[in-house]
């Protein structure tokens, strides 16, 4: 089900991660879809990626209103974003999740310019200046020892 509005609305990307998530799911030790409506549980697979992924914003490619995604299953908003919700829930995703965000949101993440030094949150180029500070620090004592190797031998 989830593959047929993939074809229909979105992209390979999105398939994939449908894909990904719903096999996530069936290794659970209670598989949540064994009990429900499928075509539920399908709407609310495409709507918990699609809410991490923008897809509801009109600015984002690819663009389906809610209303749509509920529309193709069958399903009510209500019901499908409570069990994406519980999807959500289930395996702590959120937005900017490595694991099923799409290609072009990882790609458009604001937090790959940073990085955690010591529990703070630094820019990358303010985390390379300090390593190259230390760089050339080390370079420094590195020749000053080679200076008083070449003093001791003479």
């Amino acid at each position: 089900m989830t593959d047929g509005f993939a074809d229909s609305y979105l992209d390979e990307d999105y398939k994939m991660l449908c894909q990904k998530l719903i096999n996530k799911m069936s290794r659970k030790r209670q598989v949540p879809f064994l009990s429900g409506r499928l075509d539920i549980w399908a709407a609310a697979v495409v709507y918990a990626l699609g809410q991490i992924n923008f897809l509801f914003g009109r600015s984002f490619e690819p663009y389906v209103s809610a209303t749509d995604l509920c529309d193709f299953f069958g399903t009510s908003q209500s019901t499908t974003s409570q069990k994406a919700k519980k999807i959500r829930d289930m395996f702590k995703i959120r937005h900017f999740n490595e694991e099923f965000s799409t290609e072009r949101v990882q790609n458009e993440n604001p937090f790959n310019d940073f990085v955690m030094v010591n529990g703070l949150i630094v820019p990358i180029s303010t985390f390379m200046k300090m390593l190259e500070n230390r760089e050339v620090k080390l370079r420094k004592e590195l020749e000053l020892e080679d200076e008083d190797l070449e003093t001791e031998e003479k």
